[in-house]
């Protein structure tokens, strides 16, 4: 199991574990545990989700969970590497030795169709414009799966709200009988916070965490592009060597810029 996997669990077992605990040091767990509230925060969002999705995006759900839970690093130094050895291979003999290195990148799509459109004589405009089209589909794709765990995400916490109506509708009219109160008053209350759990706990960290495998898969397929491109106008390896090694550290910095921006960026409400 990579650390991206292990981390997922363990931000669970945090979050799961403090919540239950807390539960546990304000009264008894059971209290908790109220059956028309499951049916009305989970029921209700499936249905809601059935209605939303058509039967193709629908069957990609448990799939999308499933990726959540891998772990996939990329290592742009080998990659680095990898772009050299092409380069030099092309430089040494020609671009068309280049087809008996498609082989051996039958696993990475990716850069297996940008070895052969090389080969087969895209010049740099074609190669970056398909390849680049191919990135906009597949975000394309993984918006579509972001799309449906935050609509989730939303329609549990909304569907919390309406089990505080459920709960306090028939309350109010039974305020003459205090033996119902009780009852009505848990579904009303605890509604509310099993959407609020769903919600916060797991729907929305699983989106943010495919949003960043997405960005980080993005940089990589980018990175790609630039090496490949550079293979194609048969610059020195040496060259390309160092101009992608200066490209990833210029990402990593303009990612580091941004991180900053956002930390010292000035809260309005405090302002206010």
């Amino acid at each position: 199991m990579g650390k991206s996997a292990k981390s997922i669990w363990v931000g669970f077992a945090i979050g799961f574990a403090c919540i239950l605990y807390s539960i546990k040091l304000s009264g008894d767990l059971r209290t908790f545990l109220n059956w028309p509230s499951v049916l009305i925060t989970l029921g209700g969002t499936t249905g809601a989700v059935v209605v939303s999705f058509p039967m193709e995006r629908l069957k990609a759900f448990w799939p999308l969970i499933k990726k959540a839970f891998t772990n996939e690093k990329y290592d742009l130094e080998q990659d680095i590497e990898l772009i050299v050895s092409l380069a030099e291979t092309a430089r040494r003999e020609s671009l068309l030795a280049l087809e008996d290195a498609v082989d051996q990148y039958t696993d990475d799509k990716f850069l297996k169709k940008g070895i052969l459109m090389i080969i087969d004589g895209a010049d740099k405009e074609q190669l970056r414009d398909a390849l680049e089209t191919e990135i906009g589909f597949m975000q394309q794709r993984h918006q579509k799966g972001h799309a449906m765990l935050d609509m989730i995400a939303s329609t549990v916490t909304s569907l919390g709200l309406l089990g505080t109506y459920i709960g306090l509708i028939p309350m109010l009219v039974s305020l003459e009988d205090p033996t119902k109160l009780g009852p009505l008053m848990a579904i009303e209350l605890v509604t509310s916070f099993y959407g609020a759990f769903f919600a916060y706990v797991i729907f929305s960290p699983l989106s943010r965490k495919l949003k960043v495998m997405s960005s980080d898969e993005v940089a990589r397929k980018e990175f790609l592009i630039e090496g490949l491109t550079m293979i194609e106008e048969n610059q020195n390896p040496k060259m390309i060597k160092d101009r992608l090694t200066f490209y990833t550290m210029s990402k990593q910095d303009t990612s580091s810029m941004r991180s900053q921006r956002r930390q010292s960026k000035p809260n309005i409400r405090e302002v206010a």
